[in-house]
């Protein structure tokens, strides 16, 4: 097997881009400060303004990530090495055996991971911040999280591999890009694609459940909230109901109507 690599590197900032960034972040934070110092204003609670403080952080890295941020896999006979790089320093590097990858799978842009440890190597692989609002929003309505998602929820943004380390299961999501993906589906055979959480106990916490109702498709590891059964006896006691009001109605109707017919003789 020859080795393969890729190397995604930073955007080229062009004059007319660098400005239109810069602006963009300008008026967010001016936005988020306005808005801050009106929470401030009626709680009459200075602490407010750390929550501005960690936007401009979160916008700050944002555009260093779309901006300087540059990615690199390597893929020989015995290892994969994921790199995160910044500028021409490397930040983050996942060493991985090929015998230790369990499998590696795509990763939909609403899919959240439990894994006791998650790698972000490419954060364009990870949910976004309104995926992210989604799962919040799935632990209260699921119909909420849905709409808050749209309809990118199954989109593959990224893979995901999955490998053990000490006995412990870890993940680390990244982007390869055909060639890369062609490489790594002739090193791993069968585990290039398959999905490692069938193999796994079915999830039961209140987050996951809750996850599940909202992206059934996504979660097929995790145990619903309500079985298929309790749906089926569930919506067989409805059309139940339903029928018994419309019998109600008739037969109500019928009532009413006999008096009617001895006036009229």
């Amino acid at each position: 097997m020859q080795d393969a690599r890729q190397r995604d590197n930073a955007k080229k900032v062009t004059g007319r881009m660098f400005i239109v960034s810069v602006a963009s972040i300008i008026l967010q934070l001016a936005v988020a400060q306005f808005l801050c110092n009106l929470v401030i204003l009626y709680t009459q609670n200075a602490l407010f303004n750390v929550l501005f403080y960690a936007y401009a952080v979160v916008l700050l890295l944002r555009f260093m990530r779309n901006v300087v941020a540059g990615y690199a896999y390597t893929l020989t006979d015995k290892r994969l090495i994921l790199e995160r790089k910044l500028g021409d320093s490397t930040t983050t590097i996942v060493d991985i055996s090929l015998d230790k990858i369990i499998s590696i799978r795509p990763v939909c842009a609403a899919e959240k991971l439990f894994y006791k440890q998650v790698t972000v190597i490419d954060p364009h692989a990870a949910p976004g911040f309104r995926y992210q609002a989604a799962f919040l929003l799935s632990l209260f309505s699921a119909r909420l999280a849905r709409a808050a998602a749209g309809k990118g929820a199954e989109k593959v943004i990224g893979y995901a591999v999955v490998y053990n380390e000490d006995n412990r299961m870890r993940c680390c999501v990244f982007r390869p890009n055909e060639e890369m993906c062609q490489a790594l589906e002739q090193a791993l055979g069968e585990r290039f694609g398959w999905d490692d959480r069938l193999n796994r106990p079915q999830l039961e916490t209140l987050f996951a459940r809750a996850l599940q109702r909202a992206f059934p498709a996504l979660y097929p590891h995790v145990k619903p909230l309500v079985s298929p059964q309790e749906v089926e006896w569930l919506e067989e006691l409805i059309k139940r109901k339903a029928q018994r009001r419309q019998n109600k109605k008739k037969n109500t109707a019928v009532k009413d109507d006999k008096p009617r017919r001895r006036r009229s003789k």
